[in-house]
């Protein structure tokens, strides 16, 4: 029994007791007139006291109620329309203020993932490009483990004078060859509209991609971080644009040129873009051991278009889908093959061609748990002179296949565990097949 339950009673006891004690000294009173002259001066006294009295026995009992209505859970959605759940008195993110007043604040997870693979790539997470062929099978029945994802990042914030000026760095230890190194993921500032340093690439769309459990990303979109200058703008509040020249790969001249245009519908229920790229592929010359020139010093122009959307059907369920046609490249969207190879004979170079696709669909089962279902595709051009001559490589791709179910569930707000199936195929040019088969497990700590 709680402290005031027990304390009105004995409140209640203590005010009868003083109302009989002030009765029977009245019982001698000399007259009738004088008794109910006192009386009703005793109840005036008693009156008072239960004012006094009762609003304080009404807060005490109103107490333990606030404090139950300020733990409790909100449900909110966050931009990839999953539910989650928030408490109402939550405190701020980790932030401080550096010497020169810049505002900073810390994010990131910690993440460990498992994984048992019957058949597939080497590693632990997607290599559906680099899948075994059948027939000759090395990665099959192997565990894996890892804790090399864990993400740690910092977003500054200064309004120096009229202008907006922030910056961002963000790390996981995923570098070098052993995958157990510090590794720069974001690295930029920005000044107003303008973009400088390292971010994902203007091109891609992560944003309307599926959830995919697995930290290499799914088939048929890209997740390339690149050094790049952008300049990004709205034509209203529902239209935005970027425009962006972008590092591509090494040996080019010049830089990429990247734009994107996105459009929200739907009053926020719906996010679309379309996308362009204009890429230089270059080759440069190489010599054998008898210094005859075995590769072109020679270059042409590559380029890529791409559109994508998000829509929310429902409250509960969300769909996605993007499609991209990309020649000549092969930095920009993942599990593509070389950007072009080279003719032995007469040393002209062959772009690649290829579209790559993805879809998806995402349902909320209830505030905590949700689960995605998704599809991706590579299709390369296989009438042209690059097909004709990568017959004879089983590193290069006609078709890549890859489908994947998920689930996760958080127990409370800043944990995440998952399981997600995926199973894959590729095929090469020459008709070999290979296939992907795996399960996966993550649990994540988000700060």
């Amino acid at each position: 029994m709680s402290l005031t339950l027990i304390r009105k009673p004995f409140a209640m006891q203590g005010l009868a007791m003083i109302i009989a004690a002030l009765m029977m000294n009245n019982a001698h009173a000399s007259s009738e007139q004088e008794q109910i002259q006192q009386l009703r001066a005793e109840v005036t006294e008693l009156r008072a006291l239960l004012e006094l009295y009762l609003p304080q026995i009404k807060q005490q009992n109103d107490a333990p109620k606030a404090i139950e209505m300020s733990s409790a859970t909100v449900v909110a959605n966050n931009d990839n329309a999953n539910t989650v759940t928030t408490e109402a008195n939550q405190k701020p993110p980790l932030s401080f203020n550096t010497a020169s007043g810049a505002q900073v604040q810390l994010y990131g997870f910690l993440r460990g993932d498992a994984s048992y693979q019957a058949k597939g790539g080497e590693g632990i997470f997607n290599r559906i490009n680099k899948v075994d062929l059948e027939g000759a099978e090395k990665n099959k029945d192997r565990f894996y483990s890892t804790a090399t994802v864990t993400r740690l990042g910092l977003d500054f914030k200064a309004p120096i004078e009229d202008a907006e000026v922030g910056a961002k760095l963000e790390v996981d230890f995923r570098g070098g060859s052993s995958n157990d190194t510090i590794r720069i993921r974001h690295a930029y500032l920005t000044y107003n509209d303008w973009l400088f340093g390292q971010t994902t690439s203007t091109f891609l769309a992560t944003d309307v991609q599926p959830e995919m459990l697995d930290f290499n990303s799914p088939l048929g979109i890209g997740t390339f971080r690149t050094p790049m200058v952008r300049y990004s703008g709205k034509l209203d509040s529902d239209i935005s644009y970027a425009i962006a020249l972008e590092k591509s790969n090494d040996d080019n001249r010049v830089p990429a040129f990247t734009s994107k245009l996105k459009y929200d519908f739907a009053e926020g229920k719906g996010t679309s873009s379309a996308r362009v790229l204009l890429t230089e592929a270059r080759s440069k010359a190489a010599f054998d051991k008898d210094h005859k020139q075995i590769s072109a010093n020679d270059s042409d122009l590559g380029w890529g278009v791409a559109v994508g959307a998000k829509y929310k059907l429902t409250d509960a369920l969300q769909a996605m889908i993007d499609y991209s046609h990309v020649k000549g490249d092969s930095k920009f969207l993942l599990y593509s093959n070389n950007a072009f190879n080279v003719n032995p004979n007469n040393l002209d170079i062959h772009l690649n061609e290829f579209d790559a696709f993805t879809a998806g669909a995402s349902y909320q089962i209830t505030p905590k748990l949700r689960s995605t279902l998704a599809y991706g595709a590579m299709f390369a051009d296989d009438s042209n002179d690059f097909a004709k001559q990568a017959v004879t490589d089983a590193t290069q791709n006609k078709t890549l296949q890859q489908g994947w179910w998920n689930v996760m569930y958080s127990p409370v707000t800043p944990i995440t565990f998952g399981l997600e199936y995926i199973y894959g195929e590729r095929k090469t040019f020459d008709g070999q097949k290979g296939k992907d088969s795996r399960v996966g497990a993550m649990a994540r700590y988000n700060f």
